[in-house]
């Protein structure tokens, strides 16, 4: 056999367990980990929207399926009481290095929905998805149950639907 192929073979090996080492090494540290998600977030939304006030602002990852060939956008869902930003994102999830950036590859970067513009809700039967329809048109959700820094975000996703819970039940008594 040949010294280089050995040589090459021995170098995939290597570069294979460094890779797999790195990706447990994130998930790990996601794991025990909680807000820097949220905090980086925050980070960007202020540098790159600095219109948005932040003060009281809740942000949770959800993915927007796109298409039939099962194109995905990881998506910022930013909210308050009165508005929701959907705000498109990639995270770099390299600990110590993380960091929160535009998605330069998805066809829209921002979308500004008033909480009063929102007419239903709800999830599939298989609790996958959340739906959301504003203004006639639905907008699907890909739930994560963590994020892409690995944090578990159960509780953000269920103060995000409690939200949502009371902004219909305000909607409804205010007949918006």
């Amino acid at each position: 056999m040949d010294h280089t192929f050995v040589l090459v073979i021995i170098m995939f090996i290597a570069a294979s367990i460094i890779a797999f080492s790195l990706m447990f090494y994130v998930r790990q540290k996601g794991k025990n980990s909680k807000g820097v998600y949220t905090a980086k977030a925050m980070e960007f939304i202020t540098k790159k929207y600095p219109s948005i006030n932040t003060s009281n602002i809740k942000c949770v990852e959800f993915y927007i399926p796109k298409g039939s060939l099962g194109q995905i956008d990881p998506a910022i869902i930013a909210y308050n009481d009165e508005d929701m930003y959907i705000i498109s994102a990639l995270a770099q999830p390299i600990p110590g290095f993380y960091r929160i950036k535009s998605n330069e590859q998805a066809e829209w970067d921002m979308f500004y929905y008033p909480m009063t513009s929102i007419e239903q809700a709800g999830f599939d039967e298989k609790q996958k998805h959340f739906f959301l329809v504003i203004k006639g048109e639905a907008i699907k959700l890909k739930i994560r149950k963590r994020n892409t820094f690995q944090e578990d975000q159960q509780e953000e996703l269920n103060d995000f639907f409690a939200t949502i819970s009371r902004v219909l039940k305000k909607n409804e008594t205010l007949n918006v």
